[in-house]
């Protein structure tokens, strides 16, 4: 009877031990996981949320004449140059800010000359492609203007393309189809009107120009899709935003 009793005692003894160590051992494990979670899960989520600030403040340049200033924002790896045009008698300039890989241009030309707006009705050439951006620039000249985009035919053959800001008019209300002299003036943003003693306001020209694709002007694009895929670029956006931030401070 002793000996059964003792015998029992040693496999309670011996189950005790078994709980203990499984617990011990279940216990050991969810430490490690929290060790392992705080040392290494959560560390990489904290690096992940730190590095999601980036500076993209533009840069701004400046652009004096007759008295007034006007100023453009555009992004810090562009190019800005500003030259003065030597016919001037009142301190015209052409500034021009360059994307860094050179594909896109953004011109922003102030003088006191008006531009030439003759154009050949008759000359059969169309507008292929057109859109106007809805949101206007209102600090710029006297009236709001807007970005034209448009693509018309070249004599001979080919396309030509122009772009830039416009006021409220023929440019801004063209459809494909219609006559490229339509679309003439497109990037005139003002034109320039003599006042008594001094100039009422200044002829403005806003434009944006990609001179890998047409390094002259008189040199047509064989496809048009050439000019709509530059249209798709984040230069092509930029440019679009520079123009869309100029205005007289």
């Amino acid at each position: 009877m002793d000996r059964r009793f003792t015998e029992r005692q040693n496999v309670q003894a011996g189950s005790l031990h078994v709980v203990i160590i499984v617990v011990l051992f279940v216990a050991l494990m969810a430490a490690l996981g929290t060790v392992f979670y705080q040392n290494f899960i959560a560390k990489k989520q904290v690096v992940v949320e730190t590095n999601t600030s980036v500076d993209v403040k533009p840069l701004t340049t400046r652009v004096a004449f007759d008295s007034d200033i006007y100023s453009l924002d555009y992004p810090k790896d562009w190019n800005s140059e500003t030259k003065k045009i030597e016919s001037s008698t009142a301190g015209a300039s052409v500034t021009t800010l360059t994307s860094h890989d050179g594909s896109v241009q953004a011109s922003f030309t102030v003088s006191e000359k008006a531009p030439d707006t003759t154009c050949n009705v008759g000359d059969g050439l169309k507008v292929s492609s057109y859109h106007i951006n809805g949101t206007s620039v209102a600090n710029l000249a006297d009236v709001p203007v807007y970005l034209v985009e448009a693509i018309v035919d070249s004599p001979g053959g080919g396309y030509n393309y122009t772009i830039g800001l416009t006021p409220d008019g023929g440019g801004t209300h063209a459809a494909i189809g219609d006559s490229h002299c339509n679309v003439k003036d497109v990037g005139t943003a003002s034109t320039a009107i003599a006042g008594i003693y001094k100039l009422a306001k200044p002829t403005i020209l806003a434009t944006i120009n990609f001179p890998k694709l047409q390094p002259k002007s008189s040199v047509a694009i064989k496809d048009m899709q050439q000019i709509k895929d530059v249209m798709t670029t984040d230069a092509y956006k930029a440019a679009v935003k520079i123009l869309e931030s100029a205005h007289k401070e």
